[in-house]
């Protein structure tokens, strides 16, 4: 196998956010760029230089949608990709991923999924309640999601602080194991499906990141075409809006540029056969 630098990595996203549009656009499926893809879409007409994923969101309809075609085969991926499960024994998060086999991955910090991916989000409506019941949804939330993350816990071997670690979390991890990684997601879905997105007035990515980008609903009704790495994807028409909200002054680079999810990307070269 061959490892990847970060462009080539970049390049192999942007096959995956390819397949993706592909199969949104014949089915009609709604969905925009967000976070820092969609950030790069706008400050650099692709890839932020020093990143390292690609998120997509789609309304929680559409969403599920998405997903019922696939189990119905009615969405029929290229070769090479496939979509990780969001529910059920099998699920990886509360969230979508789809994957490329043509690319595995090794991170140094957790184990996740085997090969290269793109994030699918679910937009959900966000509870509209007073303080007091907002922050016990929340903790609940970051509670599930601190399961899902921890299950995924991977300690690295050789440093003297390894075995203290393995030491005096053990318990913790024990318990994070025992109350298990399908259960978390269950009961994190249900929580985000208990607010409707269609008569909320705020929507947000609440299955992952606590609530992250939390906007008016209206944000997202209308879609536009944008253009990323000489391609054209779906974003939110009121993008601007978004990303100021999300960053505040979004075209003045942060002095921190390294990508974060600690992953070694590789390419099968037996895929080229």
């Amino acid at each position: 196998m061959k490892k990847l630098t970060l462009r080539e990595t970049q390049e192999a996203l942007l096959g995956i956010l390819v397949e993706f549009d592909r199969v949104c656009r014949e089915h009609g499926l709604k969905y925009s760029l967000i976070d820092g893809t969609l950030l790069g879409t706008i400050r650099h007409k692709g890839f932020i230089p020093w990143d390292d994923d690609v998120d997509v969101i789609m309304p929680r309809p559409d969403y599920e949608r998405f997903y019922e075609l696939v189990k119905e085969n009615k969405i029929v991926f290229s070769e090479h990709f496939s979509l990780s499960e969001d529910r059920g024994k099998k699920a990886v998060y509360p969230f979508l991923k789809l994957l490329d086999d043509r690319y595995p991955i090794r991170c140094t910090t957790h184990i996740e999924v085997p090969f290269l991916y793109l994030d699918i989000f679910p937009l959900d409506g966000m509870p509209d309640l007073p303080e007091k019941k907002m922050k016990k949804v929340r903790r609940k939330e970051i509670f599930y999601e601190a399961v899902i993350s921890l299950y995924k816990w991977y300690i690295p071997t050789g440093a003297w602080y390894c075995q203290l670690i393995r030491i005096f979390g053990f318990w913790f991890y024990l318990l994070v194991m025992c109350y298990g990684q399908a259960r978390a997601c269950k009961k994190l879905r249900k929580s985000l499906l208990k607010y409707p997105l269609e008569t909320s007035e705020r929507a947000g990515n609440r299955a992952w990141g606590i609530s992250a980008g939390d906007v008016p609903r209206t944000f997202y009704d209308e879609f536009v075409d944008v253009e990323f790495e000489g391609k054209t994807f779906s974003a939110i028409a009121k993008w601007d809006e978004y990303l100021t909200a999300r960053y505040g002054d979004y075209m003045t680079p942060p002095k921190n540029q390294n990508p974060h999810h600690g992953m070694r990307v590789y390419k099968n070269t037996a895929c080229e056969e």
